[in-house]
């Protein structure tokens, strides 16, 4: 799984899950974080700070990387503080595709690709601290030439010869489960981590499809009395052109926990969620025109066509006030293509109930925000209401184009809508017509951990 700064490699990470327990147990569930440790000025991970901090998070599963040629000792270091606090533990390992070094995983110490002599290791481990619950393997899908059904089967086979009760984990992509997969390694694992990507089109914006996903999977996987856990992305995905805000990962972490509650699924697990707190999310940035944080935002991200009449947008009822006549509106826009790129692909538009009333294609101006000259759009109402809506069109299908388009500051005379400047939430519907044009709304946090860590801890003390 990589970030939008690199290789996931090249940072510590851990996990928070929030699980289901059986009918029998009492409604405490388990909740777990793949999340960015603390750690001491050494570079160390600083056990008990990242201990705390997952405990004020309200998390009892803390999923440990191993990654650098530090994380073996530090692992050793941290499973007893763990016991103590009675935080559960998954090791998380990375594929060959991942390894620091390269594919040879030279550098991945201490046993290198030698997975199932990984296995034997952490079984021992587990035996020592009951709290180690779990190995778990980074892009299992995208390693499946290397970890055939059989080898999984033997470093599965390998960790649970010296502790039958160590579970393995493989993290698997939504385009690559199908029924052939499960067919294959449904008896080589025992849960599986689904990480939400809005599958095919790959974003941290969309969530609407988050709900078939997780029928689809679970199903599948029930047929094998196997279970499914959800990743929430709370860090930045990498090849994406918006990263997750705090509103994105609670839409999704709501969703996964009503589906672990009513027992769909085992449990939810954010990635890479912050753990020290007062910093913004990675890759992020102030999104909006002024002083607020929030802007609507439409993208195409790279290396992914498009075809003529593809579009997203969103839209939102606009009203005329109780006696006026008219309605007059001027908005703030910008993208980030400048009079060098190329014409006639990507248009800016603004629409009120399907009538064109501005459009601008984003090579024909700077980057910088700009103003919309005043539109009257009291003509295109009816009975003094109607649809408003910003639009990223493809006048051309292209094959690889990114653009980001923003929204923000609509100020209306004689009429209103909700929301104009994108500081709440609500109040906008979102829609795509095509692959890979996608609209929504993102709100930069100045200190992100604090307030994602905060909406994360409200989400598992239920």
């Amino acid at each position: 799984m990589r970030t939008a700064m690199g290789v996931i490699a090249l940072v510590l990470t851990l996990f928070t899950t929030f699980t289901v327990p059986t009918a029998a147990a009492p409604p405490q569930g388990l909740r777990a974080s793949y999340a960015n440790p603390v750690l001491r000025p050494d570079g160390h991970v600083d056990a008990t700070a990242t201990i705390n901090r997952l405990k004020a998070m309200n998390a009892d599963t803390y999923a440990f990387l191993i990654l650098k040629n530090t994380s073996w000792d530090d692992l050793h270091a941290f499973l007893p503080v763990a016991q103590s606090a009675g935080i559960n533990v998954w090791v998380y390992l990375v594929p060959p595709s991942e390894c620091p070094g390269g594919t040879t995983c030279e550098g991945y110490l201490p046993y290198k690709k030698d997975y199932a002599a990984w296995g034997r290791a952490i079984a021992p481990l587990a035996k020592q601290y009951p709290v180690l619950k779990a190995w778990a393997m980074d892009d299992f899908t995208s390693n499946l030439s290397f970890f055939t059904p059989a080898y999984t089967g033997e470093i599965r086979a390998a960790a649970r010869a010296v502790h039958p009760a160590l579970e393995f984990y493989p993290v698997a992509y939504f385009s690559r489960i199908n029924q052939t997969f499960v067919d294959n390694y449904a008896a080589v694992m025992d849960s599986l981590i689904l990480p939400f990507r809005d599958d095919p089109h790959r974003n941290t914006l969309w969530t609407s499809s988050l709900y078939g996903q997780l029928n689809d999977v679970s199903a599948l996987l029930a047929l094998k009395n196997r279970k499914l856990i959800l990743m929430v992305y709370a860090h930045t995905l990498s090849n994406t052109v918006i990263t997750p805000d705090v509103e994105y990962v609670r839409k999704v972490t709501t969703i996964g926990m009503r589906y672990a509650l009513d027992g769909k699924i085992a449990g939810v697990i954010q990635y890479a969620l912050p753990l020290t707190p007062g910093i913004p999310q990675n890759g992020d940035f102030p999104i909006s025109r002024g002083s607020g944080r929030g802007a609507l935002v439409l993208t195409v991200r790279g290396n992914q066509p498009t075809q003529q009449g593809w579009f997203a947008e969103a839209n939102t009822a606009v009203r005329l006030n109780p006696g006026s006549t008219s309605c007059r509106m001027v908005f703030w826009h910008t993208d980030d293509r400048d009079m060098n790129s190329p014409l006639e692909y990507h248009v800016k538009q603004a629409l009120v109930s399907d009538h064109e009333v501005w459009s601008q294609d984003v090579a024909s101006g700077g980057t910088d925000w700009s103003s919309s000259a005043p539109l009257d759009i009291a003509p295109y109402l009816t009975n003094g209401v109607g649809t408003l809506t910003f639009r990223l069109f493809q006048k051309n299908g292209v094959g690889n184009y990114p653009v980001l388009v923003r929204f923000d500051d609509i100020t209306l005379t004689g009429c209103h809508i909700a929301n104009p400047s994108f500081e709440t939430t609500g109040d906008w519907i979102f829609k795509r017509h095509g692959g890979h044009v996608l609209s929504g709304q993102h709100t930069y946090d100045p200190v992100y951990s604090t307030t994602v860590h905060a909406a994360v801890a409200r989400l598992y003390a239920l």
